[in-house]
């Protein structure tokens, strides 16, 4: 496997995706909402030491930035090490705040440029992308321990329920490390045949020559596969299959993964102490699907990407929540399975409900749930608030369980309704791609923008009609935001069931 330390092509890592990638885009997008933040710049250093500016502009997509770069910078770090500079342009001086955001905002930024190293790794060495996806606050704690364990070569624990991204983080410690360009090897440790094992053991640990064992699911291992690999590992040195020890072999960087706490399997007596301490350096575990659905969405665009049919292949709205909504017992391999499922089975497009329930009804069997995060769905046991009332009141804390993008928007309508507003418009306040804000309506309340927006602007009208029973109705109409009479009369009617008109003269009665 020499060829592994040759055949990568040094000092030429393309991050390619950070410029076009629109998942990445509206990652720093709502990172980089500060107005300081607006417009600054970043180069990411390549393995060349050559610079890929990108213009992080909230106004526009990521492009090549062409801002005047300047000593106005500060460097992005991994690892104790620069991997590239946020610059700002000359003319602008940093607030206080931005410059106290700067150290968290350049983790976080580095933590997604070397994700995507990962991707590039572990396409050229492996043959598929094991990168992560989704940016809640679990996976980039993720990312933290990936960047301090990959700094290390001691041993490693991955605890996770079975179907999570074990394989996933055991590659990015791997890649993100000095031996990143050495062999990765997987090893499968469900096998009975303890022969069987040991075979595989040791031509792992000679494939490897210096690079990563990754033994996955070390927690199914027999007693007798315990003792064999607490002798490998004792020995520090690798075994011919033959059984001959070779001295000074070349030393192997060891990362295993568990369903099961292994500090409870050695209190019980199922897993050895011995072994246990040999591996309990470093641990981390990564929380199940059920706790993490912010990360769905972009787990959904990346699985699209890999399984679709054709270009223009896509999942409903409806598809979408329902996916959103259930419980993933199996995690990231149950939503891989039945999305590509769906990808290569399902005759509609858009991929709709009746595809869901005929090739994956488990989804639809179980009634949505309040997720972990507070999300408002079909049968919770959330508050529930008038959405108009709260948004007129500007009571911003009745939304707080909402998605933070979902709440800029929210926001946004309540301060801005009487003007005109866009989808397009909105989506760029709220930092988001203007088909994510549209399913984050419907998901978390069930209406699409333009519907809370006429509520907004009828619900105010019905205030002015009240309170001014004199008023014209054409003013009102322009004060709250229609440009049409007629348009405002006939949503007026659709939402009270009587016209502006006779709205008012019962108030008039009344007064």
């Amino acid at each position: 496997m020499d060829n592994y330390s040759t055949s990568y092509p040094k000092g030429k890592i393309e991050t390619r995706n950070i410029s076009e990638n629109k998942q990445l885009r509206h990652y720093l997008n709502s990172t980089l909402n500060t107005e300081n933040l607006k417009h600054a710049a970043i180069d990411i250093y390549h393995s060349n030491i050559e610079a890929n500016n990108i213009n992080l502009s909230l106004a526009k997509s990521l492009e090549m930035s062409t801002i005047e770069l300047t000593n106005n910078s500060y460097p992005i770090l991994y690892q104790r090490k620069p991997i590239g500079n946020i610059h700002f342009p000359k003319q602008e001086e940093l607030k206080a705040d931005v410059i106290d955001l700067l150290p968290a905002l350049t983790k976080k930024i580095a933590w997604v440029v070397k994700r995507y190293e990962t991707r590039e790794l572990s396409e050229h060495y492996l043959g598929k992308d094991l990168s992560l996806a989704g940016y809640s606050e679990q996976v980039l704690k993720l990312e933290a321990f990936i960047e301090k364990a990959a700094s290390s070569q001691c041993p490693a624990i991955i605890h996770a329920e079975f179907g999570c991204e074990k394989l996933s983080v055991a590659c990015a410690i791997h890649y993100n490390s000095e031996i990143r360009h050495k062999p990765f090897i997987e090893v499968i440790c469900s096998s009975t045949n303890t022969e069987e094992f040991q075979q595989k053991l040791i031509l792992s640990f000679q494939e490897a020559k210096g690079g990563t064992v990754f033994l996955h699911g070390v927690d199914e291992l027999t007693c007798s596969q315990q003792c064999l690999l607490i002798e490998i590992l004792a020995a520090k040195t690798e075994h011919e299959p033959s059984g001959v020890p070779i001295k000074n072999a070349p030393k192997v960087r060891l990362i295993v993964s568990t369903t099961k706490p292994l500090s409870a399997l050695v209190e019980n007596g199922t897993f050895s102490r011995q072994l246990y301490t040999e591996l309990n350096f470093l641990n981390t575990t990564i929380p199940p699907l059920k706790d993490r659905k912010d990360d769905i969405p972009y787990i959904l665009e990346k699985m699209l990407d890999k399984y679709h049919s054709f270009q223009e292949q896509c999942l409903s709205t409806e598809v979408k929540e329902a996916l959103y909504n259930y419980h993933w017992p199996e995690n990231h391999a149950e939503l891989e399975r039945i999305v590509a499922k769906l990808l290569v089975l399902a005759n509609s497009n858009p991929i709709n409900l009746i595809d869901l329930r005929k090739y994956s009804p488990e989804t639809l069997n179980r009634t949505a749930e309040t997720c972990s995060d507070g999300i408002i769905t079909s049968n919770n046991n959330h508050k529930h608030f008038d959405l108009i009332t709260s948004l007129l009141t500007k009571s911003y804390e009745d939304i707080s369980h909402l998605h933070p993008g979902l709440q800029k928007a929210l926001k946004y309508l309540a301060e801005h309704y009487c003007n005109e507003i866009t989808l397009a418009s909105l989506s760029s306040n709220a930092c988001l791609s203007s088909s994510h804000l549209s399913y984050l309506f419907k998901l978390y309340v069930k209406k699409s923008f333009k519907q809370i927006l006429a509520e907004l602007r009828i619900e105010k009208a019905k205030k002015i009609l009240a309170s001014s029973p004199h008023s014209r109705i054409t003013d009102v109409s322009f004060d709250v935001g229609f440009g049409d009479l007629s348009h405002f009369e006939k949503i007026f009617k659709r939402h009270t069931k009587i016209t502006p008109r006779e709205y008012q003269n019962r108030h008039r009665v009344n007064n």
